[in-house]
């Protein structure tokens, strides 16, 4: 699953996020939380550079509903979808990985770096 930060990668770095995906996940779905598509338009909307070609490659996502907006939607959709999450923000890395969920965070300018999240309390769920 993808936060709205990774899909400026490609744009403003070259990163190659797709095959960096396919090494690390391969046969991976790729999805975009809907809090994560209302962000890149919003940022379209205020003119944010490459905003609107970050749409465009978001375009070719499915989308995933969440009612919750921001990093509450990508904990929302992470946790239903048991999904890994995508993300170059520091701060929902460390909530991610506290409650579990695998995150791939950016190094240099051209892979991802696996971090698995801490195993959550037991919640009486096998």
């Amino acid at each position: 699953m993808l936060d709205t930060n990774v899909l400026f990668l490609p744009l403003t770095a070259g990163f190659p996020l797709e095959a960096e995906l396919a090494r690390l996940v391969p046969g991976g779905r790729l999805v975009l939380p809907s809090s994560a598509s209302d962000e890149l338009d919003r940022l379209a909307v205020s003119g944010t550079p490459r905003a609107e070609a970050a749409r465009r490659l978001a375009a070719r996502l499915p989308r995933e509903a969440t009612a919750e907006r921001g990093d509450a939607g990508i904990i929302d959709v992470a946790r239903r979808l048991r999904a890994t999450v995508v993300t170059a923000d520091r701060e929902l890395q460390d909530r991610l990985l506290a409650l579990g969920i695998p995150v791939l965070v950016p190094r240099d300018r051209h892979r991802l770096e696996r971090r698995d999240g801490r195993r959550a309390a037991a919640s009486g769920n096998s």
